[in-house]
């Protein structure tokens, strides 16, 4: 018989409030979520119009998804309000075009930064479909949430990813030369649209009734949290990382209980060092990029970031797992973990991490 859902955060919450905290452990901590079944009857559809905009059909999927889903280690059952990594560009007026299942793409909708700014006077407009419909999704799965699931909030990205999505990758690049003040700007006030909004995501949150919270990296928090991330950066410097970033993460974290970073590529790693420096920040997520997985490679950079007091989640395949906490040790280690049923109850006993859990809707 599974779990409760109260009891399985019991299960969890100590050894993970450890690892936000960077406190001992005797083993690391591993996030598991084994797939649904192959005859697991999820709503599907290739009507991509209905994929990513038919509110009734994606509430339907979710649970039907998380109830099919079978949670190992230290993962629970979540929402993530998936409306594309670019969802804040479309909430605040870029062109929205569905790619596939997995990719929603925005196309600038302004010309120049000064445009952007000039238009950004507020968070966004009310009647935006994106943000209605995202905030309505948000809405309907926190109403089902209490006892359940979490829901973790739609991808709300950095400014400089924001910034250069809504009037053009190369505009943005050539504007940090050219109008480093105008930039400056635009970015102040995409960082105070990013904390309004923020605020208005965590109010609907809120709701949910649930212990603590999580964001789209899957891992559960005693408070609010987010994976922050400035993916453009792996086009400028650490220089320029510092001046035009650095100021508005830390103004961003002020406004969480557990900061939380996504390093994403070797083009990121130049950044890190100014990364360690924020005191708010609890944890980073290193993700190397495709072709760069082995996580042999990384465990001096794993290191490094332990060293500074900082936790760490990384992905490793299961045999992986046994040189990394030999090289870095346990302490502040989070594992990602993509394996099979039986190397998932293999694992739970070698590291004595908490039972497999289901989510059900009975009561």
């Amino acid at each position: 018989m599974p779990f409760s859902f109260d009891t399985r955060l019991d299960a969890i919450q100590a050894q993970l409030e450890t690892w936000w905290n960077f406190g001992e452990q005797e083993h690391p901590c591993l996030l598991i979520t084994l797939p649904p079944p192959p005859d697991a009857a999820l709503p599907d559809t290739d009507d991509l119009e209905r994929w990513w905009m038919d509110i009734d059909f994606i509430l339907d999927r979710q649970m039907k998804l998380m109830e099919a889903q079978r949670y190992d280690g230290a993962a629970v059952p979540f929402h993530y309000v998936d409306r594309g990594s670019s969802a804040m560009e479309g909430i605040l007026g870029a062109n929205m075009k569905f790619i596939d299942k997995e990719t929603v793409w925005a196309y600038p909708c302004f010309e120049s930064v000064e445009e952007a700014v000039d238009a950004l006077a507020s968070a966004a407009d009310p009647t935006n479909i994106w943000r209605t419909s995202t905030l309505e999704i948000t809405r309907r799965s926190v109403a089902l949430a209490k006892d359940h699931h979490f829901v973790a909030p739609y991808a709300m990205e950095g400014v400089t990813d924001i910034l250069s999505g809504l009037y053009g990758t190369e505009n943005f690049l050539m504007d940090l030369v050219e109008k480093p003040e105008a930039v400056g700007r635009g970015l102040e006030r995409i960082k105070r649209i990013w904390i309004e909004l923020w605020a208005e995501i965590q109010g609907i949150l809120a709701g949910a009734g649930n212990r603590g919270g999580i964001g789209w990296a899957g891992i559960w928090a005693p408070g609010t949290t987010f994976p922050m991330q400035e993916d453009f950066t792996y086009m400028i410097s650490a220089r320029m990382f510092r001046k035009y970033c650095i100021p508005h993460i830390a103004d961003m974290l002020d406004g969480m209980d557990y900061g939380f970073y996504h390093l994403d590529g070797v083009g990121a790693i130049p950044h890190l060092e100014h990364l360690l420096g924020l005191s708010k920040l609890r944890a980073i997520q290193w993700v190397p990029g495709a072709g760069k997985e082995e996580l042999g490679q990384w465990h001096a950079l794993i290191a490094r970031i332990l060293a500074a007091g900082k936790s760490v989640e990384v992905f490793a395949r299961p045999e992986e797992i046994a040189p990394l906490v030999k090289a870095v040790g346990p302490r502040g280690l989070l594992i990602n973990v993509s394996c099979t049923a039986e190397e998932a109850e293999r694992l739970s006993q070698t590291l004595k991490v908490s039972e497999t859990f289901r989510v059900s809707r009975e009561r």
